[in-house]
């Protein structure tokens, strides 16, 4: 064992043996490398002299055809490098290259590391094989070529507006630099990744093809279609598409703006609950809900989310509007004001009524008619005439005065007049449908009544009482909140005349068109205030003769002054107040405006009847009220000579007289409505038919038909001689009356 011990193993001497030549060949390697590019030179050069090229084969020419020339006529230029080609290069044989200096380099520094290894470790057994000394030439070139960094790759065209191809080409940098091998593998994979991702945003910026305008909006205008309808199917379940409907509305185009708007319109119009959604309070938040519940509520809590972000869309557009908008943008604003119209038609007594109501007047405010100002119109004139309740017209006519109160009572006549249109002058007539039942019930036969036992008609005795009372409860209540809600507008309305008519503007007449319908419905303690304003009208006469007005549009509101005082003085009640119901100042404001009447020639037309327009006539403004101005004539009559006592002789031969004089003048249908009166007064006061004959005289002077006050006309000398002209008037009607005035009268 100890002999063992001390014997060498051979294997130590074989490896530093070779070490030793290693080490010799690496030495005689390292001088003789300065020598080495010296001899492959000269032995390339050598090799170049001594070595021939291979023999190109040898291959019979044919004569070119006519194809042949044909197709070197037609491509020219792809055969140009045909004679650029050397027929000798192309039989020369491809040598390899002299070997680079780093191969050198690289084999000392690998040897090295080598020998470090072996030094460090003798038991280490190095085996190195001839063949792995010589590398190939791929192994020497680079990893990665500087050629592959700039691409090109070339998409396919497309077509630009104005109908011509464009190539897109776009760039894509994939390569780097030459990797040093001392970087680990993780932090390559990391910049890759990078990389790669890099690489793909930009292809999606350069390179994703562009499309089409027209094509675009097809696919919005479908995609926004099907939405539409899977809202429609479900609404439960596909709230959430309203929001990419909203996602649409962002989209650069006007049109996809427009469509994604009359989208959500159709959507809210159908889906949008016949009832108000009630907020919950936080108790109800925190209660625990079954899941039929919960989600009932959430739908509910969803879908007015939404709804209040559709306003808010609606008002940002509306409010955008100017004279400078150009016509894309304008008819963006007219889709918003037709989304507005037709949701206060059919969304009035949903939530935010209030801001839509708001949304509306605010566009119907201005002293010009924006686009869509007829729509607006018309859609408020139908909540008012269809609201039965009142409670929606409330909050319609509260928004109005507000906004006739912030522009000072200065607005188009058509929007003041929307409180005309107000259903408040049907009275309620409440049906007792208990009361008609036992009316037909005891009608009937006892024998076609069915056969109860006594308990049976007990029972249904008991349900009949129950039944009538809930009915009798629920028409209380309706009547009462009815009765309410009609007394708060009336009282917003009234208060808009009152005020409208003391500053005298240019709506005067409107608000006395007002005033004269629904005097009836006023307050009896409010009627004195009401005379003492509309006296003060009639003292000033430039109240009815501003610029802007001629004078038959002043004659008109006259009429209306005295016919409104009229109604008053004789409405019930009013004998029982202390009222200082003077009415002096409104007769002689009647007498003063019969000649200035007569002498229009539309006193008998209203806005009902067609008829040519004089292009010679002045412009009047729109009138809600059809009352003709001969009707409203013809009622200051009835009210102050037929409703009243105790009237002069000298004021009934002085309108008398007048009125026959007008009759000369007048229309024809107007002609024979005055001469209907005239035979009217003379049947009711006997005196009156002195003035058909010229024998009887009381008093002494001559009438002076020109006078303003009637009771100094001196009317008592005055004949009555115009029947006799219109005897032979040229239309029958007129003659007609004429002959059965003085028919009445036994002359």
């Amino acid at each position: 064992m100890a002999a063992r011990k001390n014997q060498k193993s051979p294997k130590p001497k074989v490896a530093s043996s070779k070490l030793k030549n290693i080490k010799k060949s690496s030495k005689r390697n390292n001088s003789q490398s300065s020598t080495e590019p010296r001899k492959n030179a000269t032995s390339l050069d050598s090799k170049k002299t001594t070595k021939k090229g291979v023999a190109l084969p040898e291959i019979a020419e044919r004569e070119l055809t006519q194809e042949d020339i044909e197709f070197f006529n037609e491509n020219p230029s792809s055969l140009k490098y045909l004679s650029s080609i050397n027929p000798e290069d192309l039989g020369k044989k491809v040598e390899k290259g002299p070997r680079p200096d780093i191969y050198d380099l690289k084999k000392s520094q690998q040897f090295e590391l080598d020998t470090s290894r072996l030094s460090s470790d003798e038991e280490s057994v190095l085996d190195y094989s001839k063949d792995s000394e010589d590398e190939q030439d791929y192994e020497l070139r680079p990893r990665v070529s500087s050629s592959w960094n700039n691409e090109s790759y070339n998409r396919l065209p497309i077509k630009t507006k104005d109908g011509l191809l464009q190539n897109v080409v776009a760039d894509v940098n994939n390569g780097e630099e030459f990797l040093s091998e001392s970087e680990s593998e993780a932090s390559l994979e990391i910049d890759s990744d990078i990389k790669d991702e890099k690489q793909k945003s930009l292809e999606e910026q350069k390179i994703a093809p562009e499309i089409p305008v027209k094509q675009q909006i097809k696919n919005d205008k479908e995609a926004l279609g099907i939405q539409a309808q899977q809202l429609l199917e479900e609404p439960v379940e596909n709230l959430h598409l309203i929001r990419n409907i909203f996602e649409k509305f962002d989209s650069p185009y006007i049109t996809i703006k427009k469509l994604s708007l009359l989208t959500l319109l159709a959507v809210f119009r159908d889906i949008i609950p016949g009832y108000k959604i009630r907020p919950l309070s936080e108790e109800e938040q925190g209660t625990k809900l079954s899941k039929e519940v919960a989600q009932r509520w959430e739908y509910e809590q969803t879908l007015l989310k939404h709804y209040a972000k559709f306003l808010q869309t609606l008002e940002t557009i509306l409010k955008s509007f100017s004279s400078t908008l150009d016509e894309t943008q304008l008819s963006l604003y007219q889709v918003a004001v037709r989304c507005c119209t037709k949701l206060i038609e059919q969304a009035s007594h949903f939530n935010l009524s209030e801001k839509l109501f708001a949304l509306a007047v605010r566009q119907i405010s201005h002293k010009t008619k924006r686009p869509g100002f007829d729509g607006i119109i018309n859609s408020l004139k139908n909540i008012f005439e269809e609201d039965n309740l009142g409670k929606t017209s409330l909050k319609c006519v509260t928004i109005l005065s507000r906004m006739f109160k912030q522009r000072n009572y200065d607005v188009l006549p058509d929007v003041y007049d929307l409180f005309l249109s107000v259903n408040i002058l049907n009275d309620m007539k409440i049906k007792d449908e208990a009361w008609q039942d036992d009316t037909t019930n005891f009608k009937k036969r006892k024998k076609d009544l069915p056969y109860l036992t006594k308990k049976a008609r007990k029972n249904y005795k008991e349900t009949k009482k129950i039944t009538q009372e809930m009915k009798e409860a629920d028409a209380v209540i309706t009547a009462q909140d009815k009765e309410k809600y009609q007394s708060e507008i009336l009282k917003i309305i009234f208060i808009t005349y009152f005020k409208t008519l003391q500053l005298k503007g240019k709506l005067i007449g409107n608000a006395l068109e007002g005033v004269a319908r629904l005097s009836h419905l006023l307050n009896i303690e409010f009627l004195g205030d009401l005379l003492q304003v509309l006296r003060e009208l009639v003292m000033d006469d430039t109240v009815f003769l501003p610029k802007d007005k001629s004078g038959v549009q002043a004659t008109r509101e006259a009429l209306l002054t005295v016919s409104t005082a009229f109604e008053i003085a004789s409405a019930q009640g009013v004998g029982k107040l202390n009222l200082d119901l003077d009415l002096g100042l409104f007769v002689q404001r009647l007498y003063k405006i019969i000649f200035p009447f007569s002498l229009n020639p539309d006193a008998d037309l209203n806005l009902k009847i067609k008829r040519l327009k004089d292009p010679d006539a002045p412009s009047k403004p729109f009138v809600v009220n059809a009352t003709t101005e001969m009707e409203m004539l013809l009622k200051c009559f009835q009210v102050f000579f037929f409703k009243s006592k105790n009237i002069s002789s000298s004021r009934l031969s002085s309108f008398s007289k007048r009125l026959a004089i007008a009759s000369m003048q007048l229309p024809e249908h107007s002609a024979s409505a005055d001469l209907a009166l005239l035979k009217k007064l003379l049947s009711r006061y006997s005196k009156l038919s002195r003035l058909l004959t010229s024998e009887e005289q009381i008093g002494d002077g001559i009438y002076n038909p020109f006078i303003e006050d009637p009771d100094l006309s001196n009317s008592s000398t005055a004949v009555l001689y115009e029947p006799f002209l219109l005897k032979n008037h040229y239309s029958p009607a007129v003659s007609q009356s004429a002959k059965e005035l003085l028919k009445s009268t036994s002359l």
